[in-house]
């Protein structure tokens, strides 16, 4: 559903993917690329994709998948345009190895009125990289170690990039938690909240957010927003509670079976 959240989440993921990534526009799409990132699908996809004839997915498909393969690289994402009406990418791509995500959008619609805990100290992490990088190191999100790793120096480049602001969350000087508010134009998108699992309940996650928000507050962003996935009730509650409103949905398909023939990385 087309939605202004769902639109100013799809203009950020652009503007995100281009922190890491190269582009190139085909007939249905545009090419986001990386040689660096090879493992990442945040890297390595196809998104805007506009195919209004169910006929063309195939060619579609078999256009960008050789594409990437000339240039020693996989697509890990298909990521429709705004507005796009996806069961005929469902239909073609759930047999070529994706599956779909299904992602809530929301937008904050009132402040919160929770309070920080004060036993957690919220840095900015360009200042603290090494904490920053700690909180990577340390989570136990399912990953190969390579994808871990490579992730690991995309988000740490980010850093450099002036409208994206992350920060470190602190429990007696040991990092515990992450998260970032991404500025493009007037929309702010909160981004990557992630807390280590040992540290779950503990009040970081609303610590975060509350400074997160905080910035937001006083940059007098027009939207604030941010994409959950729509199996993770916990984020969708702890947002709720934070004063955002559902507002839409998006629709992605991610590469879960690597194709046959994969160029090596």
């Amino acid at each position: 559903m087309s939605t202004p959240t769902v639109a100013s989440l799809l203009r950020s993921s652009q503007a995100l993917c281009g922190q890491v990534s190269e582009k190139e526009t085909l007939n249905h799409g545009i090419c986001y690329y990386s040689r660096r990132f090879a493992p990442l699908p945040e890297a390595n996809q196809f998104r805007e994709v506009l195919i209004e004839d169910a006929a063309d997915v195939p060619r579609a498909f078999e256009q960008t998948e050789r594409w990437y393969q000339e240039r020693g690289l996989v697509c890990w994402r298909w990521a429709p345009a705004d507005g796009t009406a996806s069961d005929a990418l469902r239909d073609f791509l759930g047999g070529a190895g994706f599956r779909e995500r299904r992602y809530t959008a929301l937008r904050l619609t009132h402040w919160p009125t929770f309070s920080p805990s004060p036993s957690i100290r919220v840095l900015p992490a360009r200042a603290m990289r090494p904490a920053y990088q700690d909180t990577f190191l340390r989570s136990d999100e399912p990953a190969a170690p390579e994808v871990r790793g490579c992730r690991t120096h995309a988000w740490l480049e980010r850093l450099d990039d002036p409208p994206f602001d992350m920060f470190v969350a602190l429990d007696n000087r040991e990092p515990v938690g992450r998260c970032g508010l991404y500025q493009v134009g007037d929309i702010a998108r909160v981004i990557d909240l992630h807390v280590l699992s040992a540290f779950a309940m503990r009040g970081v996650e609303e610590s975060l957010l509350h400074h997160v928000l905080g910035l937001s507050r006083r940059l007098a962003m027009r939207t604030t927003c941010v994409q959950l996935c729509e199996e993770d009730r916990a984020a969708l509650q702890l947002f709720t509670c934070a004063g955002f409103t559902p507002d839409g949905s998006i629709v992605e398909f991610e590469r879960s079976v690597p194709p046959v023939d994969r160029p090596p990385p």
